[in-house]
């Protein structure tokens, strides 16, 4: 083979080889690890869409509105307290995050079981999942928690369906910004977007 030729094919492998490098880092956010779309891991939300205005009792009965949420972000989770799968995973997956980037943020979880939650089974719920102190775990009737699901496009828990395992990231002007379905979220994903969030 001319040395020309093997001079040429071999800089067009070292050029593949930088190409593919290149977008694999790109798609991992830079090599850490994290799925990045748009600068962002999880889903844009449609743009303009709010946190809907809501004043609900946590399981401490301290009220919790979308006024005293405002001026830092908020992780809202979409959970019911007998939950032994997803929530506890999703409650899980959101201290990794916030303990792994240290994010100054508020965490909320939404009941979808009103029927079932009450102030002591929410109380155990945290204690369980170590979130106590760290999150607030909003009750209420089905018709005041309703408008809270219907603006964040979750289904509750119903004997026929199961809930929507969503976790919706909020700006500190209470604008939904980015949606992480359960089977996308991930510690990483998540610590990402929420820091992202924190430091704008």
């Amino acid at each position: 083979m001319p040395a020309r030729l093997r001079l040429a094919i071999t800089a067009l492998t070292v050029c593949a080889i930088a190409a593919v490098i290149g977008a694999s880092l790109g798609m991992s956010g830079g090599g850490d690890g994290v799925d990045v779309t748009n600068g962002w891991a999880g889903a844009i939300r449609p743009p303009g869409l709010s946190v809907p205005q809501f004043s609900l009792r946590d399981q401490d009965g301290e009220t919790v509105s979308s006024a005293s949420l405002s001026g830092k972000p908020t992780v809202y989770a979409f959970v019911y307290s007998t939950c032994r799968d997803t929530c506890p995973a999703q409650v899980q997956t959101i201290r990794q995050a916030i303990d792994d980037t240290h994010a100054d943020v508020n965490v909320v979880g939404v009941s979808v079981d009103p029927k079932t939650d009450t102030p002591k089974l929410a109380k155990t719920f945290l204690l369980a999942q170590s979130m106590t102190g760290r999150m607030h775990f909003l009750l209420g009737t089905r018709a005041e928690l309703q408008p809270v699901w219907k603006a964040f496009g979750i289904q509750p828990q119903s004997n026929a369906l199961e809930h929507s395992a969503h976790v919706v990231l909020a700006d500190d002007k209470g604008m939904q910004r980015i949606g992480f379905p359960f089977d996308h979220l991930t510690p990483e994903g998540l610590g990402h977007d929420v820091a992202k969030l924190a430091d704008r």
